[in-house]
């Protein structure tokens, strides 16, 4: 996703900045960068996909417009609601909160985490209306160089996720109605390609069709999660509000409590990103400088009050969690499952009501394979990526960036290879996808911050934090550092070769190969956005 001082997709941006503010700001250094006026009062022109606040930021941008603007807020709404799936993710990927929390434990930090969190939202929310870039000239293009490839590699990761997520659900539902059934490595790969092949059709052939889906799928996203929350409420047993909320578990083996629930906080953090994914659809969303903001504050409240919501019924119906977590027990391997069984004393109720969280898992899958494939269109559009000509393609008939799509397609394909060797692959891919997010998040509100620290201006914009943009940008900054830290620990100790989360060495592997790049081919090639920006012309 572009956070602005960086790396693409500054379609995304609603700032009409003057051009005194351009001439002040205007890196030095830099012989490429064009000046340009504009008027942020110059009253709106409907055109068929777009607004003349959409043309004058395509046009200030120097970019053209390739994408068709299929989206309104309720289907981007929906869109962005879907790929967060805040309430599904907290049921399906409970085991490592479970593991080092225990119920207290996911209640109190997923509370802690939304709060903290909420400051990135914001601050990536306000970052969205502006074009200006925010790191210092002199180091601008190497970092966003670097922000991108940090950026691209999450949001590929979190596709990824999303579709292993997906397929090793399938095999827990077969385990639990086939007794003699023997979920294998190989068959959850064949799974995640089906699930990945799944979204590749919504996003090339029923591509056009998409908003109006997602505006479909958004309700039943809330009248699933009501179902659910009544049929737990009514039917299956309950723990009482003490075991509830003081209930703590060290499964993890860690030296505290509280060092374990900070490992488990992962499952808070993983349900709550996605708000910003809108950023990556702004050029495919009318009137996207106001639109796309408002869609990530509010897909964020949204999602987050019926992640607690359910949260606190499914700790109130997990009775055992012991049980839970024993696989000899729990056949399916999935918590939410188990409860699921026991809530409603039946193994087709159970199935019942997994299906629906498949159904919007899939679609959540779909709308964060087509977000991330759209961050990766814009970097490449950017000169950032090897075979950036190729990637950034749009097809002439379907008006979407194809080459990106079918890259995110192979990427989660070769990606999804490593849970063939490791049992821990799953927790390995979660926790590089927030690691790469969390950095390039403290990179991107870090420049912002230091501009403020110095005084610099910030351009005018159409959605701003005003005079509380500072403390929450700081904020913000930390609470990422803070949240870099933890996502890489292993959900066990001793850590063993097999345990071991090995996140931050593919992680450091990756940013290797980018530089080795940059060093080659990227310095000669890659620009950097500022360098694309245009006087505008009545």
């Amino acid at each position: 996703m572009d956070y602005n001082f960086g790396y693409g997709h500054r379609e995304k941006q609603a700032s009409m900045a003057t051009g005194a503010y351009e001439m002040q700001n205007a890196p030095k250094t830099n012989p490429h960068f064009r000046l340009q006026e504009t008027n942020a009062r110059t009253p709106e022109y409907q055109g068929a996909d777009h607004t003349y606040n959409d043309q004058t930021d395509m046009r200030r941008l120097g970019k053209k417009q390739e994408l068709r603007r299929n989206f309104r807020f309720t289907s981007i709404l929906g869109f962005v609601a879907i790929a967060m799936g805040t309430w599904e993710i907290i049921l399906s990927a409970t085991a490592a909160g479970l593991t080092n929390g225990g119920t207290g434990g996911m209640i109190w930090m997923f509370v802690g985490s939304y709060i903290c969190f909420g400051t990135i939202v914001l601050s990536l929310a306000e970052m969205s209306n502006w074009a200006s870039e925010f790191a210092p000239a002199s180091q601008q293009k190497i970092i966003s160089y670097i922000s991108g490839w940090m950026s691209t590699l999450s949001w590929q990761c979190g596709t990824c996720s999303g579709m292993f997520l997906l397929g090793i659900q399938i095999q827990g539902l077969l385990s639990l109605t086939h007794e003699n059934y023997s979920p294998k490595p190989w068959q959850g790969y064949l799974f995640v390609i089906l699930m990945v092949t799944i979204g590749l059709a919504f996003n090339t052939v029923l591509a056009k069709q998409l908003p109006w889906i997602e505006g479909v799928i958004l309700v039943f996203h809330i009248f699933g999660w009501i179902t659910v929350l009544i049929v737990l409420g009514i039917l299956s047993p309950k723990n009482n509000a003490t075991q509830v909320f003081t209930s703590f578990q060290n499964e993890g083996g860690w030296g505290s409590i509280g060092l374990s629930m900070l490992v488990g906080q992962v499952t808070s953090i993983y349900g709550l990103i996605g708000s910003d994914g809108a950023a990556h659809m702004a050029e495919e969303t009318k009137s996207a400088s106001i639109i796309v903001p408002r869609t990530m504050l509010w897909s964020y409240i949204l999602n987050g009050g019926m992640g607690f919501a359910m949260l606190i019924m499914y700790c109130f119906c997990l009775t055992d969690v012991s049980s839970a977590l024993d696989p000899s027990i729990n056949r399916s391997g999935f918590p939410y499952i188990y409860v699921f069984q026991t809530g409603t004393g039946s193994t087709g109720g159970a199935v019942g009501l997994t299906s629906i969280i498949l159904i919007l898992g899939i679609a959540g899958a779909t709308s964060f394979f087509a977000s991330t494939s759209r961050q990766t269109f814009a970097f490449a559009r950017d000169n950032g990526l090897p075979g950036s000509n190729w990637i950034s393609t749009v097809h002439p008939t379907l008006l979407i960036p194809l080459n990106a799509i079918l890259v995110t397609y192979g990427f989660t394909i070769l990606l999804s290879l490593i849970t063939l060797g490791s049992t821990v692959a799953f927790n390995a891919i979660i926790s590089l996808q927030l690691l790469a997010l969390m950095g390039t998040y403290a990179v991107s509100i870090g420049c912002v911050a230091l501009k403020r620290l110095r005084g610099h201006p910030l351009p005018p914009s159409r959605w701003s934090l005003g005079k509380f943009g500072l403390p929450i940008n700081l904020f913000a900054f930390t609470y990422a550092c803070f949240a870099t830290i933890f996502v890489c620990f292993p959900v066990y100790t001793p850590v063993t070769p097999q345990s071991m989360n090995w996140a931050i060495v593919m992680f450091t592997g990756v940013l290797v190969i980018a530089m080795i790049y940059y060093v080659v081919k990227g310095r000669k090639m890659y620009e950097g956005p500022v360098v694309f920006v245009q006087p505008i012309e009545d």
